[in-house]
């Protein structure tokens, strides 16, 4: 049996930040992303397992998992419509940056251990239920990107981490904002877009530390200013 399920910590951040977080079920009917997307005033896309790598010209690597089929095509129709419209804003989350580089053309390292790198910082899941609401290595933030506006113009942040995949080839509009010690691509954003972001750590299970719910705070004032205020400001999370 299916289930529309949502780890607690996503909505915890948005209502801490003063939003209301909506969740939306799978639809696979375009009418139903349509309104959809016209009854939110913000999108967070959260994390889960992979995107099938055919989709961005690639064989399967041994240690990609891939979403359900469903979900993955609804996510990532989801992320086309809200792409098309420039004025909704936009947040990623581990899978959701994954989506976001993959929506705009981009590729993905499947599996970071293989890859070459400068240094060697520890991305995967670790172990025990503390290891994703404690920071486990250093991120270097670009400085004037939209991301280090947010966070007070820092140029470093600690963040958690629990991925094996990251952005390799960056996709089109969207501009590297943070990097982790070893190179991997930690941030990206449209600087276009007047709020349109994606992170690869979990800030979520770090809401209680103010750099990570400045984050879901950028959100929703986004949110907020993306309408005239005559009606209740909404925020969108999905997760596998």
């Amino acid at each position: 049996m299916a289930h529309c399920r949502l780890n607690a910590a996503y909505s915890g951040a948005v209502l801490r930040a003063g939003g209301l977080p909506l969740i939306l079920p799978v639809a696979e009917e375009p009418a139903a992303l349509d309104q959809y997307v016209a009854a939110v005033d913000g999108v967070l896309f959260g994390g889960g397992t992979d995107i099938d790598p055919a989709r961005y010209g690639q064989s399967r690597h041994a240690k990609t998992i891939v979403l359900a089929a469903r979900l993955e095509a609804f996510v990532m129709a989801l992320f086309e419509q809200v792409d098309a419209c420039a004025c909704l804003p936009a947040m990623g989350i581990c899978l959701g940056c994954q989506v976001f580089n993959v929506g705009r053309g981009g590729t993905l390292h499947q599996h970071i251990p293989d890859v070459r790198r400068v240094a060697r910082v520890r991305h995967g899941r670790h172990s025990g239920a503390a290891a994703r609401t404690r920071p486990t290595h250093g991120v270097r933030i670009e400085p004037g990107s939209r991301l280090a506006g947010v966070l007070g113009d820092r140029q470093h942040i600690d963040v958690n981490s629990s991925h094996h995949q990251a952005v390799d080839r960056v996709g089109h509009g969207l501009v590297v904002s943070a990097t982790s010690t070893d190179g991997v691509i930690e941030a990206v954003e449209d600087p276009s877009r007047p709020f349109f972001l994606a992170v690869q750590w979990h800030p979520e299970n770090l809401a209680e530390e103010p750099p990570h719910l400045a984050l879901f705070a950028a959100l929703v004032k986004a949110a907020a200013d993306s309408r005239d205020g005559s009606r209740p400001m909404r925020a969108r999370q999905l997760e596998p």
